[in-house]
């Protein structure tokens, strides 16, 4: 196979959008989830407020994953922030 016929991105894969805030939202869920799992002799179980934070945890993995898939939006600003100016 020739490369022009296999084209590949050539960021790194930490560096790309969305990354973070995957890896982010799986260590947040993961802790909230372990210390649910340690509290369970207070006999709350599944009634924690600690879901809060595992919810919060898996809603930002799942936005990390929609942004690794999606790419670059058109509010992305290569510099960082977002560009609000109107275009000419």
């Amino acid at each position: 196979m020739d490369d022009k016929e296999t084209p590949r991105s050539r960021k790194r894969f930490l560096g790309r959008r969305g990354v973070g805030l995957a890896i982010a939202g799986v260590l947040i869920a993961g802790l909230f989830a372990i210390f649910m799992n340690i509290d369970q002799t207070s006999g709350e179980g599944w009634k924690s407020p600690m879901l809060i934070g595992v919810l919060l945890g898996l809603i930002m993995l799942v936005f990390g994953i929609y942004r690794l898939a999606k790419g670059n939006s058109n509010l992305d600003y290569p510099h960082g922030g977002t560009n609000n100016e109107p275009e000419n």
